[in-house]
């Protein structure tokens, strides 16, 4: 494109950068671990749980009480 034709262009266009020497998922691998960390939770629940220390105390809370309460015992039908 002729310096003109890109001074028309808005600032975030992407006709305006030089894309001739980009490296095609340079940093998918750093992407890809960090969204493994990443939880999302629903509006009702981000109410309750305002940040992440309080998120992790109800889930140990809760790993606590299944391990105090016990086991079922689980029904096997017998074949006919």
């Amino acid at each position: 494109m002729k310096k003109a034709e890109l001074e028309k262009l808005s600032e975030g266009h992407l006709g305006r950068y030089d894309w001739s020497r980009a490296k095609r998922g340079r940093l998918a691998a750093r992407a890809s671990r960090a969204s493994a960390l990443l939880r999302l939770l629903d509006t009702d629940l981000a109410a309750r749980f305002p940040d992440s220390k309080a998120v992790n105390d109800a889930l140990r809370a809760l790993l606590a009480l299944e391990a105090a309460l016990p086991r079922r015992a689980v029904r096997r039908r017998r074949a006919a």
